[in-house]
């Protein structure tokens, strides 16, 4: 970041001394640090108060504060340690612009939209990007997915061959212009995915903020939706990197109805993405949302691995069709292309099922069933350290060890559980990581 003008210099400027100005306008350009500011601020302890949003640039960095102030050429911010920072209104996305002017006219009681003000995330130690993945056992499940009460859309560009529309904290690309009805009605649906999960038992709403916002790509033919990679809900499609939605029209041009947003979907949604990668675990979370019943109350994440047991199919149940290995799980990819979110996976139904068997067993049977390990696993793919995540999920032992024990803990739900041995390079793999 560039050097900032001495307190002495600040009047020069035109602008006010004190502590709390971090960037100046230079006379020759409207900036002299144009984009970096956020991103600057973004390193600061921040996480939201019930007031705070999520801010972004024109770069897609991020910062959780609280506006404050709005003057000509800036806005005041305040940080969670108390600072109140001026930052110039032009280098902040179209949707934060918008958002400004709405908050002008308002007198400053327009309430804020950040999805997770409701669960703001714990601060973490100085330096550190990763935030404790704690779940929320006792909180009730939303039975409803409510939409956020101020949704602000920009147009950013509108053409026939590409329109792009901005929300808080989506980027919408659509191969044609969309009607005020339906940029609102997708605002509504993907605004409402992050809302949903400031409420949530597990708490997944702490994982890691997206460096940028999320992609939304909307498709106009089934051919072309059926093509786009990810786990399906009806007209819509999640990966890791971005959303896919199908917008079907009527004979007459009127935008169809979209599908309701189940909250479980939501979570798998987040998991993918706080994950940041393409990951086998997020096929069993995805699984594991979808087996959960509406109701979440204590009771029922007790009885979740009674239940799963009792709904196995008989030839997994009785140990005579195997499951994958752990070793080649650990060494492949997600299957996003060919997963389902509420079904089995087409032609690897077995990969579906040990998905779930797994999560299960880490979520609830493992250790004390508080998930202390999958979070500490979690806890290191945040930080990039595959082979410390290993590590932490194996404990020491070779992935054959560790199978005996998941099988001996659904053992004693009455499942018997056989293994399929490892392929050569995953063996040769887990042999050459345990030396």
């Amino acid at each position: 970041m560039e050097r900032l003008p001495e307190r002495n210099a600040w009047k020069e400027k035109g602008l006010r001394p004190g502590d709390n100005v971090v960037a100046c306008a230079d006379k020759g350009s409207p900036m002299t640090v144009p984009v970096k500011i956020l991103s600057a601020l973004a390193g600061l302890s921040l996480a939201g108060s019930v007031h705070a949003r999520i801010w972004t640039n024109d770069r897609g960095a991020t910062v959780v504060a609280v506006l404050v102030a709005v003057r000509d050429a800036e806005v005041d911010l305040k940080l969670q340690d108390g600072r109140v920072v001026a930052v110039p209104k032009n280098v902040f996305s179209g949707a934060d612009q918008a958002y400004i002017l709405e908050w002008v006219k308002s007198g400053g009681t327009l309430p804020d939209t950040d999805a997770g003000a409701e669960n703001p995330p714990a601060p973490g130690p100085p330096g550190a990007r990763y935030v404790p993945l704690e779940p929320n056992w006792d909180i009730p499940w939303p039975a409803v997915a409510a939409a956020p009460s101020l949704l602000l859309v920009k147009a950013v560009q509108e053409t026939d061959e590409l329109s792009v529309y901005e929300t808080d904290h989506f980027i919408i690309e659509s191969p044609g212009k969309l009607s005020e009805t339906e940029r609102m009605a997708l605002a509504r649906r993907f605004e409402t995915v992050l809302s949903v999960l400031a409420a949530v038992p597990m708490n997944l709403t702490v994982a890691r903020r997206p460096s940028r916002k999320y992609l939304v790509r909307v498709c106009f033919q089934e051919e072309e939706f059926n093509r786009a990679p990810g786990l399906m809900h009806g007209r819509l499609k999640f990966s890791p990197t971005s959303f896919t939605v199908l917008l079907l029209r009527s004979k007459t041009g009127k935008p169809l109805k979209l599908d309701a947003v189940d909250p479980r979907f939501a979570v798998a949604h987040w998991v993918a993405q706080s994950m940041d990668l393409e990951h086998w675990l997020v096929d069993g979370f995805s699984a594991y949302m979808a087996f959960l019943p509406m109701v979440k109350e204590a009771a029922v994440f007790r009885k979740l691995p009674e239940r799963l047991a009792s709904r196995l199919p008989r030839a997994l149940r009785t140990g005579k069709e195997p499951l994958p290995a752990l070793a080649d799980m650990l060494a492949r990819d997600s299957s996003h292309s060919a997963s389902g979110h509420d079904s089995a996976l087409k032609g690897d139904a077995a990969g579906y099922w040990a998905g779930l068997l797994w999560t299960v067993y880490w979520c609830h049977l493992e250790g004390e069933g508080k998930a202390v390990r999958l979070r500490s696993y979690l806890k290191a793919w945040d930080a990039e350290d595959a082979r410390k995540a290993r590590g932490i999920l194996l404990d020491g032992k070779s992935p054959e060890e560790v199978q005996q024990e998941m099988a001996a803990a659904w053992k004693k739900l009455g499942v018997k559980l056989k293994f399929a041995p490892p392929s050569p390079p995953a063996a040769d793999k887990a042999a050459a990581e345990e030396k």
